[in-house]
């Protein structure tokens, strides 16, 4: 009984990830895909030379005291354009959408939005 309940589930885990549209873990180092459950703010900030909107992200773990933070951000020439994503972004999150970030360190060079309406 206990053999097949075990291959039941390894079936049962098997077919998810065939189904998934994308598999979290084959990720490499350069890429994440976040949710609202992984984004504890956005951040503008002003620099020198450039303006930023950093995502300050956390690993869930089961219990939060464990969880470790660290930044993701992106690079803008002026404010508006960052307020511009920095709505993109929290609209989409909000919703309850997932983005595919493809990173450079923790700079963000590019991001996909997963799951958005197609117009």
């Amino acid at each position: 009984m206990r053999l097949h309940l075990k291959g039941g589930v390894l079936t049962f885990l098997f077919c998810i990830s065939i189904f998934c549209e994308e598999n979290p873990w084959s990720h490499g180092l350069f890429k994440r895909i976040i949710n609202r459950k992984h984004i504890n703010h956005l951040i503008l900030e002003t620099r020198i030379d450039h303006y930023r909107l950093t995502l300050i992200v956390s690993d869930r773990f089961p219990y939060n005291y464990k969880s470790a933070q660290y930044p993701f951000f992106f690079r803008f020439k002026t404010l508006e354009e960052a307020l511009k994503m920095q709505k993109i972004f929290d609209k989409h999150l909000d919703s309850g959408e997932e983005i595919k970030l493809f990173l450079e360190g923790s700079q963000i060079m590019e991001f996909e939005l997963l799951g958005a309406k197609k117009n």
